[in-house]
Protein backbone atom coordinates (compact mmCIF):
# COMPACT_ATOMS: atom_id res chain seq x y z
CA UNK A 1 0.00 0.00 0.00
CA UNK A 2 1.01 3.63 -0.90
CA UNK A 3 0.45 7.12 -0.03
CA UNK A 4 0.46 10.04 -2.37
CA UNK A 5 -0.19 13.42 -1.58
CA UNK A 6 -1.06 15.18 -4.41
CA UNK A 7 -0.36 18.98 -4.66
CA UNK A 8 -2.51 20.38 -7.45
CA UNK A 9 -3.30 23.47 -6.85
CA UNK A 10 -0.60 24.16 -4.21
CA UNK A 11 -1.89 28.21 -3.80
CA UNK A 12 -5.27 27.33 -3.35
CA UNK A 13 -4.50 24.56 -0.42
CA UNK A 14 -1.96 26.67 1.03
CA UNK A 15 -4.49 29.37 1.44
CA UNK A 16 -7.63 26.40 2.83
CA UNK A 17 -5.26 25.25 5.10
CA UNK A 18 -4.09 28.34 6.56
CA UNK A 19 -7.97 29.95 6.76
CA UNK A 20 -8.73 26.28 8.66
CA UNK A 21 -5.66 26.87 11.06
CA UNK A 22 -6.46 30.61 11.67
CA UNK A 23 -10.13 30.28 12.85
CA UNK A 24 -9.89 26.63 13.65
CA UNK A 25 -12.34 24.61 11.62
CA UNK A 26 -11.83 21.38 9.59
CA UNK A 27 -11.63 21.43 5.85
CA UNK A 28 -14.95 20.35 4.35
CA UNK A 29 -14.28 17.05 2.23
CA UNK A 30 -15.69 14.56 0.86
CA UNK A 31 -14.01 11.05 0.76
CA UNK A 32 -14.83 8.49 -1.36
CA UNK A 33 -13.62 4.76 -2.97
CA UNK A 34 -13.04 3.69 -6.56
CA UNK A 35 -12.30 0.83 -7.86
CA UNK A 36 -12.00 -1.02 -11.25
CA UNK A 37 -11.37 -4.71 -12.54
CA UNK A 38 -9.66 -5.66 -15.61
CA UNK A 39 -9.61 -9.54 -17.21
CA UNK A 40 -6.38 -9.89 -18.99
CA UNK A 41 -5.53 -13.03 -21.33
CA UNK A 42 -1.80 -14.94 -20.20
CA UNK A 43 0.35 -14.95 -23.04
CA UNK A 44 2.77 -16.81 -21.30
CA UNK A 45 1.95 -20.19 -20.36
CA UNK A 46 4.01 -22.71 -18.48
CA UNK A 47 3.90 -26.48 -18.85
CA UNK A 48 5.66 -28.95 -16.26
CA UNK A 49 7.19 -31.93 -18.47
CA UNK A 50 7.85 -35.42 -16.04
CA UNK A 51 10.03 -37.76 -17.78
CA UNK A 52 10.00 -41.25 -15.37
CA UNK A 53 11.76 -44.31 -15.92
CA UNK A 54 9.23 -45.93 -13.28
CA UNK A 55 6.64 -45.34 -15.77
CA UNK A 56 7.72 -48.07 -17.73
CA UNK A 57 9.08 -50.33 -15.01
CA UNK A 58 12.45 -49.43 -16.39
CA UNK A 59 11.75 -50.78 -19.89
CA UNK A 60 11.76 -47.57 -21.21
CA UNK A 61 15.47 -45.22 -20.59
CA UNK A 62 14.99 -41.66 -19.52
CA UNK A 63 17.31 -40.80 -22.57
CA UNK A 64 14.96 -42.70 -24.74
CA UNK A 65 12.09 -41.09 -23.52
CA UNK A 66 14.08 -37.67 -23.44
CA UNK A 67 14.84 -37.88 -27.59
CA UNK A 68 10.86 -38.67 -27.96
CA UNK A 69 10.50 -35.56 -26.03
CA UNK A 70 12.86 -33.38 -28.19
CA UNK A 71 11.74 -35.02 -31.45
CA UNK A 72 7.70 -34.32 -30.62
CA UNK A 73 8.44 -31.00 -29.16
CA UNK A 74 10.21 -29.99 -32.69
CA UNK A 75 7.56 -31.31 -34.43
CA UNK A 76 5.18 -28.44 -33.11
CA UNK A 77 8.00 -25.98 -33.90
CA UNK A 78 9.11 -25.73 -30.14
CA UNK A 79 12.57 -23.83 -30.11
CA UNK A 80 14.32 -26.43 -27.44
CA UNK A 81 16.92 -24.22 -26.53
CA UNK A 82 14.61 -21.07 -26.01
CA UNK A 83 11.63 -22.25 -24.13
CA UNK A 84 12.76 -25.85 -22.56
CA UNK A 85 14.40 -25.19 -19.51
CA UNK A 86 15.37 -28.28 -17.12
CA UNK A 87 13.93 -27.81 -13.36
CA UNK A 88 14.83 -30.87 -12.06
CA UNK A 89 16.77 -34.21 -12.43
CA UNK A 90 16.80 -37.29 -9.96
CA UNK A 91 17.60 -41.03 -9.24
CA UNK A 92 15.61 -43.57 -6.67
CA UNK A 93 17.76 -45.89 -6.21
CA UNK A 94 16.36 -49.27 -5.12
CA UNK A 95 17.26 -53.39 -3.84
CA UNK A 96 20.04 -55.14 -6.15
CA UNK A 97 21.47 -52.06 -6.43
CA UNK A 98 19.56 -50.62 -9.12
CA UNK A 99 17.74 -47.38 -10.17
CA UNK A 100 15.32 -45.42 -11.85
CA UNK A 101 16.33 -42.04 -12.75
CA UNK A 102 13.57 -38.68 -13.72
CA UNK A 103 13.52 -35.29 -14.55
CA UNK A 104 11.20 -32.19 -14.96
CA UNK A 105 11.44 -30.21 -17.50
CA UNK A 106 9.79 -26.19 -17.89
CA UNK A 107 7.93 -25.57 -21.32
CA UNK A 108 6.84 -21.72 -22.15
CA UNK A 109 4.79 -21.40 -24.64
CA UNK A 110 2.27 -18.56 -25.76
CA UNK A 111 -0.98 -19.47 -26.38
CA UNK A 112 -3.55 -22.33 -25.59
CA UNK A 113 -3.65 -23.74 -29.21
CA UNK A 114 0.37 -23.84 -28.96
CA UNK A 115 0.36 -26.23 -25.91
CA UNK A 116 -2.78 -28.20 -27.00
CA UNK A 117 -0.84 -28.74 -29.68
CA UNK A 118 2.73 -29.99 -27.86
CA UNK A 119 0.06 -31.75 -25.30
CA UNK A 120 -0.66 -33.77 -28.39
CA UNK A 121 2.49 -34.54 -29.71
CA UNK A 122 3.87 -35.61 -26.36
CA UNK A 123 1.16 -37.92 -25.64
CA UNK A 124 1.36 -39.62 -29.32
CA UNK A 125 5.31 -40.37 -28.39
CA UNK A 126 4.16 -41.58 -24.89
CA UNK A 127 4.40 -38.93 -22.53
CA UNK A 128 1.84 -37.92 -20.38
CA UNK A 129 2.48 -36.28 -17.57
CA UNK A 130 2.20 -32.85 -18.55
CA UNK A 131 0.49 -29.95 -16.21
CA UNK A 132 -0.15 -26.38 -17.00
CA UNK A 133 1.64 -24.86 -14.07
CA UNK A 134 1.53 -21.19 -14.09
CA UNK A 135 0.44 -18.62 -16.59
CA UNK A 136 1.58 -14.61 -17.12
CA UNK A 137 1.07 -12.29 -18.90
CA UNK A 138 4.16 -9.73 -20.40
CA UNK A 139 2.07 -6.42 -20.70
CA UNK A 140 0.97 -6.75 -16.88
CA UNK A 141 2.25 -3.54 -15.97
CA UNK A 142 0.75 -2.15 -18.47
CA UNK A 143 -2.59 -3.29 -17.45
CA UNK A 144 -1.77 -2.64 -13.85
CA UNK A 145 -1.85 1.51 -15.22
CA UNK A 146 -4.50 1.31 -17.00
CA UNK A 147 -6.43 0.21 -13.82
CA UNK A 148 -5.55 2.35 -11.83
CA UNK A 149 -6.18 5.10 -13.91
CA UNK A 150 -9.77 3.48 -14.01
CA UNK A 151 -10.25 3.44 -10.27
CA UNK A 152 -9.05 6.88 -9.71
CA UNK A 153 -11.62 8.23 -12.00
CA UNK A 154 -14.22 6.38 -11.01
CA UNK A 155 -13.56 8.00 -7.04
CA UNK A 156 -13.81 11.01 -8.91
CA UNK A 157 -17.30 10.11 -10.42
CA UNK A 158 -18.19 9.42 -6.79
CA UNK A 159 -17.10 12.46 -5.42
CA UNK A 160 -18.87 14.41 -7.83
CA UNK A 161 -22.39 12.61 -7.44
CA UNK A 162 -22.19 12.77 -3.66
CA UNK A 163 -21.41 16.70 -4.06
CA UNK A 164 -23.84 17.13 -6.65
CA UNK A 165 -26.49 15.53 -4.46
CA UNK A 166 -26.13 18.39 -1.98
CA UNK A 167 -25.59 21.30 -3.87
CA UNK A 168 -22.22 21.37 -4.11
CA UNK A 169 -18.74 20.57 -5.81
CA UNK A 170 -15.57 19.29 -5.62
CA UNK A 171 -12.26 21.15 -5.75
CA UNK A 172 -8.57 19.43 -6.00
CA UNK A 173 -7.96 15.94 -4.36
CA UNK A 174 -5.39 16.43 -1.63
CA UNK A 175 -5.16 12.46 -0.57
CA UNK A 176 -5.27 8.96 -2.20
CA UNK A 177 -4.48 5.60 -0.78
CA UNK A 178 -4.46 2.82 -3.21
CA UNK A 179 -3.74 -0.42 -3.61
CA UNK A 180 -4.05 -3.55 -6.00
CA UNK A 181 -4.59 -7.27 -6.61
CA UNK A 182 -3.80 -9.79 -9.38
CA UNK A 183 -5.75 -12.95 -9.31
CA UNK A 184 -3.75 -15.64 -10.89
CA UNK A 185 -6.07 -18.12 -12.28
CA UNK A 186 -5.06 -21.48 -11.11
CA UNK A 187 -3.06 -23.59 -13.20
CA UNK A 188 -5.38 -26.79 -12.40
CA UNK A 189 -3.64 -30.02 -13.95
CA UNK A 190 -7.38 -30.80 -15.00
CA UNK A 191 -6.50 -28.30 -17.60
CA UNK A 192 -4.12 -30.67 -19.84
CA UNK A 193 -5.31 -34.25 -18.22
CA UNK A 194 -8.69 -33.46 -19.33
CA UNK A 195 -7.22 -33.97 -22.54
CA UNK A 196 -5.27 -37.68 -21.03
CA UNK A 197 -9.11 -38.66 -19.50
CA UNK A 198 -10.70 -37.71 -22.99
CA UNK A 199 -8.22 -39.46 -25.28
CA UNK A 200 -9.81 -43.31 -25.12
CA UNK A 201 -9.84 -45.11 -28.41
CA UNK A 202 -13.31 -44.37 -28.70
CA UNK A 203 -12.91 -40.76 -28.19
CA UNK A 204 -9.93 -40.54 -30.40
CA UNK A 205 -12.06 -42.45 -33.41
CA UNK A 206 -14.93 -39.65 -33.09
CA UNK A 207 -12.40 -36.61 -34.04
CA UNK A 208 -12.88 -35.23 -30.29
CA UNK A 209 -10.57 -32.52 -30.19
CA UNK A 210 -11.00 -31.29 -26.19
CA UNK A 211 -9.47 -27.69 -25.49
CA UNK A 212 -7.17 -26.41 -23.00
CA UNK A 213 -8.91 -23.72 -20.75
CA UNK A 214 -7.09 -21.07 -19.88
CA UNK A 215 -8.43 -18.41 -17.55
CA UNK A 216 -7.80 -14.78 -17.69
CA UNK A 217 -5.82 -12.78 -14.79
CA UNK A 218 -7.98 -10.56 -12.71
CA UNK A 219 -6.39 -7.28 -12.15
CA UNK A 220 -8.19 -5.52 -9.40
CA UNK A 221 -7.57 -1.54 -8.36
CA UNK A 222 -8.87 0.27 -5.62
CA UNK A 223 -8.16 3.69 -4.45
CA UNK A 224 -9.38 6.02 -1.26
CA UNK A 225 -9.76 9.11 -2.43
CA UNK A 226 -10.45 12.78 -0.76
CA UNK A 227 -11.64 15.33 -2.23
CA UNK A 228 -11.91 19.08 -1.17
CA UNK A 229 -15.47 20.27 -0.61
CA UNK A 230 -16.81 23.41 -2.19
CA UNK A 231 -19.41 24.62 -0.40
CA UNK A 232 -20.26 27.80 -2.07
Amino acid sequence: MKRMLLMAAAALMAFTAATAQDFGETIPSVTVNGSSQLKVTPDILYLSISLDESDSKGKITLDEQRKAMFSALRKCGINIEKQLSVADMSSSFFKRRSSLSSSQYELKVSTADEARKVFDALNAAGITNVDLTRVACSKLDEYRTEARMAAIRNAKERAEQLAGAIGQSIGPCYEITDYTTDTQPVAMRANLMMKNSMATDEAMAAGAEPEVDIKQITITYNVSARFVLNTK
